[in-house]
């Protein structure tokens, strides 16, 4: 046999002829496992679903109206039957009896008659016989006198337009001599009550750098003349801080 006829005669067992032959025999191990396949899943998940499903089945049940509802079971044992709740005893209530309205003659009906202010008092009976008087009747009510109070120091006024020097307090001073020989200047603070006058009328020193001022700037305040504080156009007394400066010139 030569050689070409051999390797033919080998060559014709493969290819399309042996995928011919063994079609049959592989189709059906395909379907055989992937049979069993399919088997095996539906097998595990029928098993899974009764293994963990409840006991008892629990009905599925569609509601279409509220009032089909059945009323909710007692929570107690032996639930008590409802005692029916007897109406309470009517009572013995008298109705009131309004009656008819009968009107009064005036014969019985008592007069009433406001008296006349603009007529004289009537007389006066006393021990030894009537008394007449045609003197008018004083209404006239006192009104209380409004004094001149001075507010206390320190107390709240409320005014629109406070007061005001009418000649600078400096030009008022007059410079203690010992101070002046000393070379020494400083600053007073007081406290002035100028009343609605304009005057003032008390002073009192808050504070000083040197007593040797103290006296000096009382003494000018006392000098000062101001334009009183007003509220709607009115005077007013009240107290006003103001700080004196000692400086020599």
């Amino acid at each position: 046999m030569a050689l070409s006829n051999l390797v033919t005669e080998r060559l014709e067992q493969y290819g399309g002829i042996d995928l011919k032959k063994n079609q049959q025999k592989f189709f059906s191990n395909a379907l055989g496992i992937s049979i069993g396949i399919h088997l095996l899943v539906m097998l595990l998940y029928i098993g899974w679903s009764a293994f963990s499903s409840d006991d008892e089945h629990v009905p599925h049940i569609r509601i279409h109206n509220i009032a089909e509802l059945a009323p909710p079971p007692s929570t107690e044992d032996h639930p008590e039957e409802a005692q029916p709740v007897a109406p309470p005893p009517p009572s013995n209530v008298v109705k009131p009896n309004l009656g008819v309205p009968v009107p009064v003659p005036d014969a019985i009906a008592p007069q009433l008659t406001l008296p006349d202010l603009n007529q004289p008092a009537p007389a006066a009976v006393s021990s030894n016989g009537p008394v007449t008087t045609n003197a008018p009747v004083d209404l006239h009510i006192d009104q209380p006198v409004q004094q001149d109070d001075e507010p206390k120091e320190g107390e709240f006024v409320d005014y629109a337009d406070p007061p005001q020097e009418v000649t600078p307090i400096e030009k008022l001073i007059v410079y203690p001599e010992v101070a002046r020989r000393s070379g020494l200047e400083g600053n007073v603070q007081i406290d002035v009550l100028v009343g609605k006058d304009g005057k003032v009328k008390k002073v009192n020193v808050l504070k000083s750098d040197y007593d040797l001022f103290k006296q000096a700037a009382i003494d000018a305040a006392m000098k000062e003349t101001f334009t009183p504080a007003r509220q709607n156009g009115t005077p007013l007394a009240v107290w006003q801080t103001m700080t004196i400066h000692f400086r020599l010139h």
